[in-house]
């Protein structure tokens, strides 16, 4: 499922958004390695901030995968509580040679990321 956030207003996608990160974030998404973290992904396009993020429901609450703007840069990791955001992690785009990790290697780190800490 994916969700568009303009002017305020949260809205269910309709039409296809084409940006190369939100076609980033659908290739990862369809790589999740376990079937309840695909089945419970959301995509969010955040036209206001001009963002594109991964959303899951966990047992801490949602939690959102904020995708790089650009080559290089990294992945946050952040908990949407209450109090606010919070980052709870980040990881590079690129491995540490320089080389961009591919799809699949960024969807395992996402799943190992919430595995290891319990929360999904």
């Amino acid at each position: 499922m994916e969700i568009v956030i303009s002017g305020g207003k949260v809205a269910p996608s309709t039409d296809e958004i084409t940006t190369p990160q939100a076609a980033k974030a659908r290739q990862i998404a369809n790589f999740l390695p376990r079937p309840e973290l695909l089945q419970g992904a959301v995509i969010v396009h955040n036209q206001d901030d001009n963002t594109t993020s991964i959303r899951f429901e966990t047992t801490a609450g949602p939690i959102r995968i904020l995708l790089p703007v650009a080559q290089g840069f990294e992945f946050h990791i952040i908990h949407d509580s209450d109090t606010g955001p919070r980052i709870l992690g980040t990881f590079r785009s690129t491995s540490p040679r320089g080389v961009s990790l591919s799809v699949r290697a960024v969807a395992f780190r996402i799943s190992e990321f919430l595995r290891t800490r319990g929360l999904k």
